[in-house]
């Protein structure tokens, strides 16, 4: 099977993955109906903390587990290697997070009580009594995934992350309201999902690798400092990241905003930043061969395939994004109708997933090619001036100053990494690649513009909201052509 085919046929199995996280909007509604908008926006503040806490212990060691992984498992002469780096991935970051579940709990309250006033820290107290006791297991499990990504096996990721952990943190919240319809039950939902997904990994692990040979890896162990180089910039670096998506969350309770309106935000955030799944469907598939090519000089194959996976990324996310710009307030008000007011904030949260989905490959690039200590020092740039930005944001424009501040700090971050991907590895985004789906998304986002400012109708109910999505949406796909539409459903077609 070519490259070509088995990148495609990766995309699809992620694909998959991803229409499984429709789960994720089904949780958004039954959180916001059942516990109500005060739980969520404790929830969700507590659950971006929790994500840079694991971002932190295992990113760069999941990364590493990936690359080590991709670079030995067709040579059966460095299976030694490739399990003493497997040994080395699950030692540091597991041994890292039972330090910090120490930590939270001995010094977890004070914290909280420094940063966030009374009614916030109480509530998210109850939350990371039960949400840092899964750190451990989430560890083990990413580790794992990546392992078999290296192996270039992509449908146990669409499995875990793309089906049963949306899906368990719905079932389970359902379950846990039944008998505890309050911020512990939450918590024992998040819980309990990680639970479900660790023992997962292990039949994962069992399936797919040796545990004689990892044994073996453990017993015989070694430092990899060549991992430990990569890692842990990579692991602040990804902290960073994450802490640059989520820093607007954290800083609005800092700043005396109720749970309601930072759960209002977080929502809002949350429909806007599940588009950034579109992008996995192609980049999970795709890193094992920027390893491959990067190894072998290819840097004309590494620059033709990022061009054209961009472009497929691009083709989904723009038309996504349109409809998400039409029917803004209204998927806000099914999630809960005390939402269903101003909307505006969403407006400019949308450059977010716009510049992740069309250019953030070359991150991957940066990363999957070991220069993990360039894209921490991206990332500290672009993580303190997010920070700048929103101390003077939110005081001035509230929610829309937090999403001005994400905005911007995405646009800064993206733009950074498309330069360093070609200076480091000569890979390139090919303009005839890419232009169609942004041309053609530009011109339906001035139509849709236009239409919302000058003409009223438009935005008057339902219906009328659905006649402009058509005419937006026929207006992309018509500038796409026919035959350019037809080449993307082949490529995913054909990658069965």
């Amino acid at each position: 099977m070519s490259i070509d085919s088995e990148l495609k046929k990766g995309a699809l199995v992620n694909f998959i993955g991803v229409i499984g996280k429709m789960a994720a909007p089904a949780f958004l509604i039954v959180v916001n109906r059942f516990y109500g908008p005060d739980v969520f926006g404790i929830y969700i503040t507590a659950n971006i903390a929790v994500e840079i806490i694991i971002a932190f212990l295992t990113s760069g060691f999941k990364d590493g587990a990936l690359i080590f992984v991709a670079r030995f498992a067709d040579d059966k002469g460095e299976q030694k290697d490739l399990y003493n780096a497997l040994a080395n991935a699950f030692s540091w970051s597991i041994g890292f997070s039972a330090l910090v579940l120490l930590v939270g709990i001995i010094f977890g309250q004070d914290i909280l009580e420094f940063a966030y006033r009374e009614d916030f820290n109480q509530g998210l107290s109850i939350m990371f009594q039960f949400m840092l006791l899964a750190i451990p297991l989430m560890a083990f499990e990413r580790v794992v995934l990546a392992a078999t990504q290296g192996l270039k096996i992509m449908k146990y990721d669409a499995l875990s992350n793309g089906w049963l952990r949306p899906l368990a943190l719905l079932g389970f919240s359902i379950l846990f309201w039944f008998l505890e319809p309050n911020l512990t039950g939450m918590a024992l939902a998040y819980l309990s999902t990680q639970v479900l997904l660790f023992f997962v990994s292990v039949w994962i692990y069992s399936r797919e690798l040796s545990w004689m040979k990892l044994f073996h890896g453990f017993r015989t162990f070694r430092v990899d400092k060549e991992l430990l180089d990569f890692a842990i910039p990579q692991n602040i670096n990804m902290t960073l990241n994450r802490f640059i998506t989520g820093i607007d969350v954290l800083m609005l309770p800092a700043f005396g905003f109720s749970p309601t309106i930072v759960g209002f935000y977080g929502a809002g955030s949350m429909i806007i930043r599940e588009v950034k799944a579109i992008k996995m469907v192609f980049s999970t598939a795709f890193a094992p061969y920027i390893v491959r090519f990067h190894k072998e000089g290819q840097s004309d194959k590494l620059s033709h395939n990022f061009s054209k996976t961009a472009g497929w990324i691009a083709t989904l996310a723009i038309p996504t994004l349109l409809l998400i710009a039409i029917f803004k307030q209204d998927l806000l008000a099914i999630i809960h109708p005390e939402y269903g007011g101003a909307s505006t904030f969403m407006f400019f949260l949308l450059p977010i997933p716009y510049m992740y989905c069309s250019f953030s490959l070359a991150g991957n690039i940066v990363a999957m090619t070991g220069h993990s200590k360039l894209t921490l020092l991206n990332s500290i740039f672009v993580s303190a001036a997010n920070v700048l930005m929103n101390l003077a944001l939110i005081p001035m424009f509230g929610i829309i100053g937090a999403a001005i501040a994400s905005a911007i700090a995405t646009i800064t971050l993206h733009s950074l990494e498309l330069g360093e991907a070609r200076w480091i590895a000569d890979a390139k985004l090919y303009l005839k690649d890419i232009y169609k789906p942004h041309a053609a998304g530009l011109i339906s986002a001035i139509t849709l513009a236009f239409c919302l400012f000058f003409v009223p109708w438009f935005s008057e109910g339902l219906i009328e909201k659905i006649v402009l999505a058509t005419i937006v949406l026929g207006i992309f796909g018509a500038l796409l052509g026919g035959d350019y539409i037809r080449r993307v459903q082949k490529k995913l077609k054909n990658a069965t």
